[in-house]
């Protein structure tokens, strides 16, 4: 049975990050996992500030990927489209990227760095003395230390934590529609349940999905959505494939309490709830757990397990916490419609959006930031509560 002195179970973007920063520390890190690269059933943005944390690792502008121009927003009947390009930015606030390809590019540079990628799927993590045991349906491998980049379903969290309660997850679920494309996102927002839907281009189709709460929503009730949407929007699509995954949308008291961290064990990403529970965007908070992770077990000062805790607390969830006490009035029917009418008349207020989808904009500052652009009633609603 081999040793190493990190196992990381999981090798999408946390996990591989995680593997390159340690590995490049002369670090004996193996990577579990029997399905990366995949094509992850997601929309496939990829914000600007994520793309800037891996640009040390892997070469950006050699992943396929669609630059975002623009978005479009929709209430109802109500429509307005924002421009992503100001003029002054020299890389694109936003792309759209096959999963498959940027994870598989992160991949290797783990690799490349000295990680092991054992690829296989684990079944069981256990104890074993000072070390931990990580089964897998080939040979086992033992570790220092036990890293669960293993996405919602993560089970490395179902062992050591707990699992989500349904309450903390959301339900996505969609299409790709292959063959056509598009320069813009779209977002519209649902009413029942509350949600959003999303179309999210790629370079030969759009992945359109549209998301709830589990609790409020389900698969069957989601899905005419974005059936809907799509026969409204792309009239002649017939090539349509069906995807559906959950995401975790921590409530502000889940995050309080959330424990990322135990002896000799940390949760990274979506196994740890890192996932805003706004825009459901996870892959930069994903990075910022791989970075805290590795910095807290490459520093060996006192106890890692507390020192990631404490960064992440400080760092992730502080911000994901401010989002979870927005998200009710987010998606309440008389904001949204007080928020597109605001943006039809507001260019100040358009950038703010703009950077708020771009990940250029964190949920700290927003409401002075709104305070700034005279949307005074937007502000009141905001406050309210």
């Amino acid at each position: 049975m081999e040793r190493f002195d990190v196992a990381i179970v999981g090798a999408g973007p946390a996990g591989c990050r995680a593997a390159w920063r340690m590995a490049r520390a002369g670090a004996r890190v193996a990577m579990l996992d029997g399905s990366h690269p995949r094509e992850k059933p997601c929309g496939g943005g990829v914000t600007g500030r994520a793309l800037d944390v891996v640009r040390d690792a892997i070469d950006c502008g050699r992943i396929e990927a669609v630059p975002i121009c623009g978005a479009t927003f929709e209430h109802g009947s109500r429509r307005v489209r924002m421009a992503f390009d100001d003029g002054a930015s020299t890389s694109p606030g936003l792309v759209v990227a096959s999963r498959a390809r940027f994870d598989a590019a992160l991949l290797a540079a783990a690799v490349e760095a000295g990680a092991a990628l054992v690829a296989e799927r684990v079944t069981d993590v256990s104890r074993d003395g000072e070390d931990w045991r990580i089964a897998t349906r080939g040979l086992p491998v033992r570790a220092g230390w036990l890293l669960g980049a293993d996405g919602p379903n993560s089970l490395v969290r179902r062992r050591l934590v707990r699992p989500f309660a349904r309450a903390d997850l959301s339900i996505a679920t969609g299409f790709f529609v292959h063959g056509v494309t598009a320069p813009d996102i779209a977002v519209a927002f649902e009413d029942d349940p509350p949600g959003y839907l999303w179309s999210f281009p790629r370079l030969d189709h759009l992945a359109v999905g549209v998301c709830a709460q589990a609790d409020a929503a389900s698969t069957s009730a989601l899905v005419p959505l974005a059936s809907q949407w799509i026969a409204r929007n792309v009239p002649a699509a017939t090539n349509l494939e069906r995807y559906s995954w959950p995401i975790p949308s921590l409530r502000e008291a889940t995050l309080q309490r959330e424990e990322p961290a135990g002896p000799r064990w940390m949760l990274l990403g979506d196994a740890g709830g890192m996932v805003d529970p706004i825009t459901r965007e996870g892959i930069f908070f994903a990075l910022l757990s791989a970075e805290a992770a590795a910095d807290s077990l490459i520093e060996s000062v006192g106890d890692p397990a507390a020192s990631y805790a404490a960064r992440i607390h400080a760092t992730v969830y502080d911000e994901l916490i401010r989002a979870a006490r927005l998200k009710a009035r987010f998606f309440n029917p008389h904001f949204t419609s007080l928020l597109i009418r605001a943006l039809e008349k507001s260019a100040a207020l358009r950038a703010v959006m703009v950077d708020l989808i771009a990940g250029r904009q964190p949920y700290r500052g927003l409401r002075r930031r709104l305070l700034a652009t005279m949307e005074v009633k937007l502000m009141f609603e905001m406050l309210r509560g």
